[in-house]
């Protein structure tokens, strides 16, 4: 057993240090789930690191919480995060938070989803047990009733600003008859324990009353650009490489499959000696478990070892195809602020995914992957420029183009923010004079 012993003295060291910062990392955890949903990745962590951290650690009596604590270690593990994936949620951080929430929360989650990434899920996910419906549809009353009392898993779909009074008692579970019954309309209904509720939402911005914030838990799954950038990376990865992914994907599997392994085969040898009586040395399969699970053990130790710079490889590997998808992701943004010049321009996410998609595999191969990179780039770059001005008017032709422009020399720090804004705007200081004859006053005060 002494092998043994030394894995087993190492686990019972990790807990009591647990032991000392779980209330520190639960208050976190919980605030994380209950109040980071709504907002984007960077506030996201400039609560987490920048607000809440240092209040816990600069009180009076300190609340001592792990370093490096992450969220998503507490609250998931990859096997989940995979099968999400699976489901169709996108491969980013925000996203897999996002999910985390959703499935974490005790209240009922409202999703923010102007591009649908979110409801799409939500679909796979739940699949046929998934009943949907819009406010205002007919019958739609019914249906929730039904789910109500059956348990089932309710999406309401495309919320607007103001919610039918009606569903008030349900969002605010507000239950009678000793919490078995809820009110809708004039009916009673059995409230099932299993019941799920999903609320979504379009709206880019929603404003909702403070009663509706208290009793959901919002959820936001707008896409930023660098979310888009890690969702595109993933998706010409699986393209250009997909042995990559495929090994990333064993390797999540292997990983989980090892930890329930050694579990499984710990709880055993546990039991067997916790049952043991007299000279347990005599018996044999006790000893043969514990041999077998101290081989094992050493096999996966030397595994998980192999399987983090397998790991390190890989994600080494997938940055090399990164400047592609920031290029595709800083013109999806673009494309998508057209709309404040005519509310018209409107472009789907789905769509643009199929242009990044048709734009990748007609790039010119190269041997080296360097050249490939840059023809993916040149690929995307004029695939989504041809796909834009289609449709837009002949005046906003050159203002698109001149945007895709400055915003890629941006990107490539060909140029600096100061000179774009001297460029466009020739912000000019006032109240100077010109020392030479061939520049005017205001010429001079923009130089300066």
């Amino acid at each position: 057993l002494a092998s043994e012993n030394v894995r087993w003295a190492e686990a019972v060291g990790s807990f009591r240090r647990q032991e000392h910062t779980l209330c520190g990392d639960v208050l976190l955890i919980t605030a994380f789930v209950s109040y980071l949903g709504y907002f984007t990745r960077r506030y996201r962590h400039e609560l987490m690191e920048g607000q809440w951290k240092p209040f816990l650690s600069q009180l009076k009596v300190p609340i001592p919480i792990t370093e490096g604590l992450d969220p998503l270690s507490m609250l998931t593990d990859d096997a989940d995060i995979a099968a999400w994936q699976n489901e169709g949620l996108p491969a980013d951080r925000m996203s897999t938070e996002n999910a985390t929430v959703l499935t974490g929360t005790q209240r009922w989650p409202l999703m923010v989803d102007p591009q649908l990434q979110g409801s799409k899920w939500i679909r796979n996910k739940y699949g046929d047990g998934l009943q949907i419906v819009r406010i205002g549809q007919r019958g739609y009353l019914d249906v929730i009733e039904m789910a109500l009392s059956a348990g089932d898993t309710v999406l309401i779909e495309n919320l607007e600003e103001a919610v039918d009074p009606v569903l008030g008692p349900l969002i605010g579970r507000e239950t009678i008859k000793k919490g078995r019954y809820i009110k809708i309309g004039d009916k009673e209904c059995e409230y099932n324990a299993g019941f799920r509720l999903i609320l979504h939402t379009k709206l880019a911005n929603p404003h909702y009353q403070p009663e509706m914030q208290a009793q959901c838990t919002l959820i936001n799954f707008t896409v930023t650009r660098d979310g888009l950038e890690d969702q595109l990376l993933a998706a010409v990865v699986s393209m250009e490489r997909p042995d990559l992914e495929e090994l990333k994907s064993n390797l999540t599997k292997q990983q989980n499959d090892f930890k329930i392994t050694l579990k499984n085969l710990e709880d055993n040898l546990l039991s067997r000696l916790s049952a043991a009586s007299g000279n347990f040395l005599g018996d044999t399969a006790l000893v043969e478990n514990l041999e077998t699970t101290k081989r094992t053990a050493a096999e996966i130790e030397e595994k998980v070892k192999e399987a983090k710079v397998t790991e390190l490889k890989i994600n080494e590997a997938r940055e090399h195809y990164r400047p592609a998808a920031a290029r595709a992701s800083l013109l999806y943004f673009i494309m998508n602020d057209l709309n404040k010049i005519h509310p018209m321009y409107q472009f789907s996410l789905k769509a643009f995914s199929v242009v990044f998609q048709m734009a990748v595999q007609r790039a010119a191969p190269d041997e080296t992957l360097k050249q490939r990179v840059a023809n993916l780039m040149d690929s995307i770059t004029f695939s989504i420029f041809q796909y834009t001005t289609r449709g837009l008017f002949e005046c906003d032709k050159l203002t698109f183009t001149a945007q895709v422009a400055f915003q890629v020399l941006l990107m490539n720090r060909e140029i600096i923010p100061q000179e774009l804004d001297f460029l466009l705007r020739f912000p000019a200081q006032p109240g100077v004079t010109s020392p030479v004859d061939f520049l005017s006053n205001q010429s001079w005060g923009g130089i300066k």
